[in-house]
């Protein structure tokens, strides 16, 4: 098997395989990387797909001849052993992919009928188990649409941060989310029905749902921004595929449940983009223009009503995300029609110029991207693998790292948004549209006594 014909693993999942080399457990290999054992099982799932293997002693195999990892054997006084001897051969012709085929240059005595029969029903045990936990194959949609199809349900991990909230009323995905005024906002996207223009609110005070003001255009691939007390939806796809170039505003202190008017639309309709706001202004980049995927840039002013052309990216892409840091907005991941981008790029509004930032651990197509405390969080993401760590990226630090995901199965086109000291990711797509609420804290917050007027109460003597 040459290299060419691998998947290529990240570093995560190397680090992984060289802890499995050692004969690790999953509970044991999860001690040493600070994971959950269910995130092993699913970075090992990976693994074997990507090595096109069947188990533990196979990858291992294909990992010391590749030389990810070297193996060191216990040699007597005087002898030496070829390493063609204790490596096995690939079978060249085998209808199974990653079947393996023992050299035989190495004699080995008979089993006892007791360890026959031990190592028998303990392969019975690991198949069965692994029955149980593979994940099932679902059908890949096309990029612009998702339809639901029968597959498994997500495990939700029992990850410190997450906490379940309650779940949006109407499942989907391809929708925009938004905090404001410390309400999030779900609007529009696909449901099972079709494409959505339902707006639905939920109430961190009260862990609730409330109904908004259903959008003029229902549309499905779009993002939000608020600005000044409004929030602003431009573009996105309609029902047949058809692209809205169309601006609408909502505004949800106009009455209840809120009013929506137009704003000038768009210079060129787009939809899948990413979209951050900058100095009370929008800023979209990328997106599906309906034959290309295009590296275009606008910035929209809503005192003026006017859009305005910016610098173009390096990288035409849609299904990307962004958020802003400080002075700085970032454009993350994406997909380009052929494949799931890691590409990282950092937009300056005031020079309008693009620089390169470091690329994401892993490609991600369709995450949802928010900031808190000048840290970028992307989350979900991934059509081509399951990914079961997220990401963040602090400019101050300069590395991409990783933390875990509630889902432990593909979850794509959701929508995130930051309220507080919290992250709120919501619906989305695993097999089928989902109501998932999961809200992460990304930092805590710690109120320290302090002596007031000489008074020295709360002092630590």
């Amino acid at each position: 098997m040459s290299k060419e014909q691998i998947g290529p693993l990240s570093e995560r999942e190397l680090e992984l395989v060289a802890l499995l080399s050692q004969g690790l457990s999953n509970r044991q290999i999860a001690a040493e990387l600070y994971i959950s054992p269910n995130t092993v099982k699913v970075h090992l799932r990976n693994i074997y797909n990507k090595l096109k293997v069947r188990s533990r002693t196979e990858a291992t195999i294909v990992a010391v001849r590749m030389g990810w990892v070297a193996i060191d054997m216990p040699q007597s006084e005087g002898a030496a052993i070829e390493p063609k001897s204790i490596l096995p051969e690939v079978a060249p012709d085998t209808s199974v992919p990653g079947e393996i085929l023992l050299s035989t240059e190495l004699a080995r005595p008979p089993l006892a009928r007791w360890q026959r029969i031990y190592l028998a029903l303990s392969a019975v045990l690991v198949v069965f188990g692994l029955w149980l936990i593979w994940p099932r194959k679902t059908e890949r949609s096309e990029p612009f649409t998702d339809r639901p199809v029968h597959a498994s349900k997500s495990s939700l991990g029992q990850v410190s941060r997450w906490k379940a909230l309650a779940q949006m009323p109407t499942p989907r995905g391809r929708l925009a989310v938004v905090a404001h005024q410390g309400h999030i906002y779900a609007i529009a996207g696909e449901a099972a029905s079709g494409v959505s223009g339902a707006v639905e609110v939920y109430l961190a005070d009260a862990d609730s749902w409330i109904r908004g003001a259903d959008k003029p255009t229902p549309v499905t691939n779009v993002g939000a921004v608020a600005l000044d007390g409004k929030i602003y939806v431009p573009g996105g796809s309609v029902s047949g595929g058809q692209i809205s170039g169309q601006l609408e505003v909502y505004d949800p202190d106009a009455g209840q449940p809120g009013v929506w008017t137009r704003a000038k639309p768009m210079p060129r309709a787009v939809f899948a983009y990413a979209i951050a706001a900058h100095e009370a202004k929008l800023y979209l980049f990328g997106g599906w223009d309906g034959s290309s995927y295009v590296p275009d840039s606008y910035r929209y002013d809503p005192q003026e009503d006017a859009w305005y052309p910016l610098d173009s990216m390096s990288t035409p892409r849609a299904f990307a995300g962004a958020g802003t840091i400080r002075d700085r907005i970032y454009v993350v991941g994406g997909y380009d029609g052929q494949t799931e981008l890691a590409t990282c790029e950092v937009y300056d509004p005031r020079e309008d110029t693009w620089e390169m930032c470091p690329p994401l651990n892993a490609a991600r197509g369709g995450a949802g991207v928010a900031v808190i405390a000048d840290t970028l969080y992307v989350i979900g993401g991934g059509w081509e693998s399951y990914l079961v760590e997220n990401e963040y990226f602090s400019p101050a630090q300069g590395t991409w790292k990783t933390f875990p995901s509630p889902l432990l199965q593909e979850w794509r086109n959701l929508g995130v948004a930051s309220n507080g000291t919290f992250l709120y990711a919501i619906g989305g797509w695993d097999g089928e549209f989902l109501a998932v609420n999961q809200a992460y804290r990304a930092l805590y917050r710690l109120y320290m006594p302090s002596a007031i007027g000489g008074d020295s109460s709360g002092s630590a003597e």
